[in-house]
């Protein structure tokens, strides 16, 4: 199976099971690739990092532990990536809007644009944009922002649910997708967006933050989620991240260092190996899962192949949820 095209290859059984129960795999901080000290230590971090940064040697710190990814948003596409973490700032001095982690990355504007080629060119791949942190953004600019997702995406954006009714999701299937041109679920965790403009609600996703640099205790939030079912069977995306966050005395102690090497190649590494241990999709498992470095250790073919193992998705399972 191709991952490029893995949603368009599915089996026809497998198409008709709700994004939410799918096990769908995603990068973390997604647009970190390309970070530029030249435009100066991002607004996400404190005084005291923005000071480290005023050297050379400083904004090198900053980059080796801010980058997240070494593929491009249009190579975590064709490598299979479906879900994206966006974190976005308009620049102080230029007034653009960037992907941003510790430092500034790419224009916002520039990367929907690959996104909507990637779309065109693969018409039965559904993609989700998760826009989850911003900063030194007024509500104008939010209004804009969510404009420049309009203009670029339009009949492709995917309409939200509608609060207040139940199992709204459980009909966003591969196969009712298809037949229509949604192809983008743009979920906006801010309260400037409103089901109106096509943005779906940040309360649309759980996303629970492991906030540890140790792997053992990674892998045990992780498990007790899983074993105790405390997902809920609900119609709501989950995001399962395999990443570790390194606190300040990590950076500290091993300046040399970099984020890749110190910690997230093991995390994705036992990441793997976890979902690996008899881990499935459903809706109270897996959904989509995040990592950083999503390159290594066969982590996108591992998530897409756990879909292999669902079970027949009853269709009307509405009536049975």
């Amino acid at each position: 199976m191709s991952m490029k095209r893995w949603m368009g290859d599915l089996p026809m059984r497998l198409i008709h099971v709700p994004l939410s129960c799918l096990a769908i795999p995603g990068s973390h901080n997604s647009a970190t690739s390309d970070l530029d000290p030249a435009l100066g230590i991002a607004v996400d971090q404190s005084a005291s990092v923005r000071k480290l940064g005023g050297s050379v040697c400083g904004q090198s710190v900053v980059r080796k532990w801010s980058k997240t990814q070494n593929l491009s948003i249009v190579e975590q596409l064709e490598a299979g990536i479906r879900f994206f973490d966006f974190r976005i700032a308009k620049h102080p001095r230029t007034l653009e809007y960037r992907f941003v982690h510790g430092l500034y990355g790419e224009q916002v504007s520039h990367t929907f644009g690959e996104i909507n080629m990637f779309l065109a060119n693969n018409p039965r791949e559904i993609v989700i944009l998760d826009f989850n942190h911003f900063y030194n953004m007024t509500q104008r600019d939010h209004e804009l922002l969510i404009q420049m997702i309009q203009s670029t995406f339009m009949n492709a954006l995917v309409p939200p649910p509608f609060s207040g009714i139940n199992h709204v999701m459980w009909g966003t299937t591969l196969a009712a997708l298809w037949q229509t041109p949604y192809r983008v679920i743009s979920l906006y965790h801010d309260e400037n967006a409103h089901a109106t403009s096509g943005m779906w609600s940040g309360e649309n996703i759980d996303s629970p933050w492991p906030n540890t640099s140790r792997v053992n205790d990674l892998i045990a939030f992780m498990e007790n989620i899983y074993a105790n079912k405390y997902r809920l069977q609900n119609d709501k995306f989950y995001n399962w991240q395999g990443v570790l966050t390194p606190q300040t005395k990590d950076i500290a102690l091993h300046l040399g260092s970099t984020l890749e090497g110190r910690l997230a190649t093991q995390a994705t590494a036992e990441f793997v190996k976890w979902l690996q241990s008899g881990k499935f999709p459903s809706s109270q498992g897996l959904n989509i899962c995040s990592a950083d470095f999503i390159e290594k250790h066969n982590f996108v073919q591992t998530v897409v192949g756990l879909n292999h193992y669902i079970q027949d998705f009853p269709r009307t399972f509405v009536a049975s949820a």
